[in-house]
């Protein structure tokens, strides 16, 4: 877990939209955090914060899936559980499993101490202090304990196989997971029908394998790739030091390798774009030039053969990023306007 910021404000999003509405959400992340939302995403989020229900969220890799969650957490400063979908999670890493060295170490010291007899010892072996939660239900667990609700993030859900993805059925349904011979809490950990559940965001990057049964227990949203001028704005809000030149070329540069370079298999996301320009940013280039890009090609490539492929097409993205382009270049132009004038009338 990740806990919230002591020297931060800690704010509710459920009750922050409730409050103050959807674009007031949205302000905030991108403020605190530099996310910009896509409207039908938050739409969703909105609802699943308003429902109580998960938010399964759907897209190709480099819209932003991951980070939405993170800028939620980070803006709203949340405690934060995270579990990376990958293969062999098994139910200990999700939900619970018995400290079986500890059980017999209690029940043999009870016993030789005579504090209790045998039977009442195995009795109290089955009490919550002998059980180790997997990440997802100690988040519940945390909720029901300390009152505080915090996001879970649960990232390439796709990736778990169909016997895992069972595992959340009744936490999502329910609010609490039923494990057998526990004495305590009625045999349940959660916080059962409680309006009040753990704000659950699923991300996939493939629609098909995110089985019917989980689906139905959640808001969908499919997060889409931004286009060219989402995704300017949202490089303006990561990295607003950034002159509009060199952002104007860093965006020329990934969109001719995305639309130009069919070599390229793997193509440059978000994250990547992001990654490029902060670096150079970080080494105060201004222009970028064939040689630049070939030095940062470790921010862009995601394969062997792509690298080769860019190598062999630097002196084309050198023409791309300086090659007149009326609307790449009033698009940010009316973003650093954009921006200027938010400035001004926060002033």
């Amino acid at each position: 877990m990740i806990p919230s910021d002591s020297d931060r404000q800690v704010i509710d999003p459920r009750h922050f939209v409730s409050d103050h509405g959807r674009d007031a959400l949205a302000d905030l992340v991108a403020r605190e955090s530099g996310y910009i939302f896509q409207l039908r995403p938050l739409k969703d989020l909105c609802q699943s914060l308003k429902s109580g229900m998960p938010l399964l969220a759907e897209g190709e890799r480099g819209g932003g899936k991951t980070e939405m969650v993170d800028a939620l957490a980070y803006a709203c400063n949340r405690p934060y559980f995270e579990l990376q979908g990958m293969d062999g999670l098994k139910l200990n890493d999700i939900l619970f499993e018995w400290d079986e060295q500890g059980q017999n170490n209690f029940v043999l010291q009870a016993v030789s101490s005579k504090e209790l007899s045998l039977e009442e010892a195995r009795q109290q072996q089955w009490r919550k202090d002998f059980l180790t939660l997997g990440e997802v239900l100690k988040a519940y667990d945390y909720l029901a304990t300390t009152g505080i609700v915090p996001i879970v993030k649960l990232d390439e859900f796709e990736k778990l196989p169909q016997v895992c993805q069972a595992f959340f059925y009744q936490l999502f349904t329910d609010g609490h997971a039923s494990i057998p011979r526990l004495s305590e809490h009625h045999g349940h950990i959660g916080v059962g029908k409680s309006d009040d559940k753990p704000i659950v965001i699923l991300t996939s990057n493939n629609q098909h394998v995110v089985h019917a049964p989980l689906r139905s227990r959640c808001i969908y949203t499919k997060v889409r790739l931004p286009t060219d001028l989402e995704e300017a704005r949202i490089l303006h809000s990561r990295v607003p030091s950034a002159p509009a030149s060199l952002l104007t070329q860093v965006v020329k540069v990934v969109r001719y390798i995305r639309v130009m370079m069919p070599t390229v298999r793997d193509k440059p996301g978000l994250r990547e774009s992001i990654a490029f320009l902060k670096a150079l940013i970080t080494e105060q280039i201004q222009v970028v030039t064939a040689e630049v890009i070939d030095d940062h090609l470790g921010f862009i490539a995601r394969g062997a053969d792509d690298l080769t492929n860019l190598e062999l097409g630097l002196p084309r993205l050198e023409r791309a990023a300086h090659t007149p382009d009326t609307v790449a270049e009033q698009m940010i132009h009316n973003i650093f306007s954009e921006a200027a004038v938010r400035l001004r009338e926060a002033a």
